[in-house]
């Protein structure tokens, strides 16, 4: 069943050629899930074989490290995504990633998405260039950030409206790597 896909299908076409024969393939691909707001798409301990597209809402990596759950991503409408790490290691994850408000997931297993490649050829191009792009997002804050200050870091988010609007501040300063004080002053206008 094709459903409307649209986010989808316009980031496809903004990213590769693709005719009406294999659009649909891609498409055919892909299974839909709902979650609701608090529901969780990948849980912690599990083994994660699927990569996602989020097509509507907001969802929130959370990693677990013995008592503390720190938020270190949040996943935009328009992403294509997994947690990489159990992914290619075969091991339990650390990680959950779970739905901040209702959601609409597109869910594709590895070996299915290995043979989409190899019927329509230029889906990888478009998984090459969604990866490069999520990658550079990651870097810019999470390997590059902590040489920065924390006023620069949140200098950079603040360049993005939807991120500031739509996470709560307490994910926001665990995202920067500060505490929720810290970020509250940050955010305070300056005194003239």
């Amino acid at each position: 069943m094709i459903l409307e896909m649209d986010l989808f299908k316009q980031n496809i076409s903004s990213l590769i050629s693709v005719t009406d024969t294999e659009m649909d393939q891609i498409l055919h691909a892909f299974n839909i899930r709902e979650i609701r707001k608090g529901g969780t798409l990948i849980k912690e301990n599990t083994f994660c074989n699927h990569y996602y597209f989020l097509e509507k809402g907001l969802l929130r990596m959370v990693y677990h490290f013995k008592d503390i759950a720190v938020t270190p991503w949040v996943i935009f409408e328009g992403l294509f995504f997994t947690e990489i790490v159990s992914m290619k290691s075969k091991k339990r994850t650390n990680v959950s990633v779970e739905a901040m408000e209702p959601s609409t997931v597109y869910a594709i297993d590895e070996n299915s998405l290995n043979a989409l490649c190899d019927k329509v050829k230029s889906f990888e191009r478009y998984l090459r260039l969604t990866w490069e792009e999520t990658l550079y997002g990651f870097v810019e804050i999470k390997v590059l950030g902590p040489y920065r200050s924390a006023k620069e870091r949140y200098e950079m988010l603040i360049n993005d409206k939807a991120l500031l609007q739509r996470v709560p501040q307490k994910y926001l300063a665990s995202i920067l790597g500060i505490t929720p004080y810290s970020l509250s002053r940050l955010r305070r206008p300056k005194k003239i």
